[in-house]
């Protein structure tokens, strides 16, 4: 998304807050589809990043008149699930110390199927290269919010009119999205061969 304009004029809390009572059930379902492509299961599950994205719009987030608020609440949301993966990024592994000397034998656990610590240590840094990657891609689209959201869903598995959906693009200005995003890609793509 382009740099917010200062002088743009901003929703009230008022005007965010009739925004979001006046949302028609086509807008919800895009909504809760968005919320559950951007869902972290274990850290944060889809209807709680919902209403996360309802409180932060409504404790003072900026909304530029100009934004429709579907396409809002949904960058939000995109950033709540950023912060949540940077935040369970920065937690520490937590390790069961040895037994001290005297210390009583303990009969030994079954074996735990839940991964290593190097094995997690390993999938963090796969998870870690993988999610860069994956912003490095969205970021070629850091001016186009609607190329950006086609990009996260194609990423995401998202396919067909569901993709077009999420946009609220008429096929026209779909199709050519589609096209200007191939082209960024490509792009890419012939500046890494170089």
């Amino acid at each position: 998304m382009s740099v917010a304009d200062p002088t743009e004029p901003v929703r009230t809390r008022a005007e965010i807050a009739a925004a979001i009572g006046a949302l028609s059930p086509a807008q919800w379902a895009r909504l809760r589809k968005v919320a559950g492509y951007y869902a972290l299961g274990r850290l944060i599950e889809a209807e709680d990043l919902l209403q996360e994205s309802f409180r932060r719009a409504l404790d003072g987030r900026k909304c530029p008149v100009s934004v429709d608020i579907v396409r809002f609440l949904a960058e939000a949301m995109r950033s709540i699930r950023d912060g949540e993966l940077k935040r369970a990024k920065r937690r520490p592994v937590l390790v069961s110390a040895p037994p001290s000397e005297g210390a009583p034998a303990q009969e030994p656990d079954a074996i735990d199927p839940a991964p290593n610590a190097e094995e997690r240590l390993a999938a963090a840094d796969e998870d870690g290269a993988r999610e860069r990657k994956r912003q490095e891609i969205i970021g070629l689209f850091a001016d186009d919010l609607a190329a950006q959201v086609i990009v996260e869903g194609m990423l995401e598995g998202t396919r067909g009119e569901d993709l077009r959906a999420l946009t609220d693009l008429h096929q026209t200005a779909y199709q050519s999205k589609r096209r200007l995003i191939r082209r960024r890609i490509e792009k890419a793509i012939q500046g890494i061969k170089k």
